[in-house]
C-alpha cells in the first residue's frame, strides 16, 4: 500500500467513525509497515477533523458524532505522539485550558483538547473545578498563546471575570488571548467579562485560536 493510500484509509476510517480500522492503520504506521510517516498521519487526522467540524457546523453531524470522532482522534494521537519528531509536537504554540471553579463538566473541554492536539497545539489541561490562581499560575509558567476557560453552570460564570481580573492584576493579561465557551455563556457575556473571544463549540474555538497563531 502506498503512502497516499495509507493516509486516505486513515482519514476515511476516521470519517466513517470506525475506531478499530483507524487504530489499525495508525498502528501499521507506527510499526513502519506502510510508506506513510507519523507526521503525515498526524496531518491526515487533522485534515479529517476539519471535515468533521464542517459536518457538525452544517448540521450533517450532531454532538454524538462529534464526540466519537474526537475520541478516535485522541486514541490515534496517543499512539502517534511518542513517535513524532522532536520539536514537531506543539509547533503551533501552547494553549492552557480548564473548567472554572465550582464546575465539574468537561465534555466540551475534552473535545477541544483532542482536536487542538491533533491540529499541532501543545495543550496544558488543568481539568475541572480550576481555581483562579491555578489559571494565573499556568499562564505565568507556560507563556501560552491562549487561555481557554469552560463554564456550563450559570452559578459559576462569574469566575470567568475573576480570572481575567487576576490576570490583569498580575500583569499577565496583555500576554495571552482569552477565549471562553460553554452552555452558560454567550458572546455578550464574554465581551463584558473581558474575554477576547467566545466559542459556541470546540470547532469554532479551534478556528479562532488558529487565527490568533498566525496573526
Amino acid at each position: 500500500m502506498t503512502s497516499h493510500e495509507t493516509l486516505d484509509r486513515l482519514e476515511s476510517s476516521l470519517l466513517d467513525l470506525d475506531m478499530d480500522a483507524t487504530v489499525e492503520v495508525a498502528d501499521s504506521i507506527v510499526r513502519g509497515d506502510g510508506a506513510a510517516t507519523v507526521g503525515e498521519a498526524v496531518d491526515a487526522i487533522a485534515e479529517g477533523l476539519v471535515v468533521v467540524g464542517t459536518r457538525f457546523q452544517e448540521g450533517e453531524w450532531y454532538l454524538a458524532e462529534l464526540v466519537y470522532a474526537g475520541e478516535i482522534a485522541k486514541q490515534v494521537m496517543d499512539m502517534l505522539s511518542p513517535h513524532m519528531a522532536a520539536g514537531s509536537s506543539g509547533a503551533r504554540g501552547t494553549v492552557v485550558v480548564g473548567t472554572v471553579a465550582g464546575d465539574l463538566h468537561d465534555l466540551g473541554k475534552n473535545i477541544f483538547v483532542s482536536y487542538a492536539k491533533s491540529a499541532g497545539f501543545n495543550l496544558v489541561d488543568l481539568g475541572i473545578d480550576v481555581r483562579r490562581d491555578r489559571f494565573v499560575d499556568a499562564v505565568r509558567e507556560n507563556g501560552p498563546l491562549a487561555l481557554g476557560m469552560s463554564c456550563l453552570l450559570t452559578s459559576t460564570d462569574a469566575e470567568i471575570g475573576k480570572v481575567i481580573e487576576e490576570l490583569t492584576a498580575q500583569g499577565l493579561r496583555d500576554r495571552v488571548k482569552v477565549i471562553v465557551g460553554g452552555a452558560a455563556l454567550t458572546e455578550d457575556f464574554a465581551r463584558k467579562a473581558g474575554a477576547d473571544a467566545f466559542a459556541p463549540d470546540a470547532i469554532t474555538g479551534l478556528d479562532i485560536i488558529k487565527d490568533w497563531g498566525v496573526s
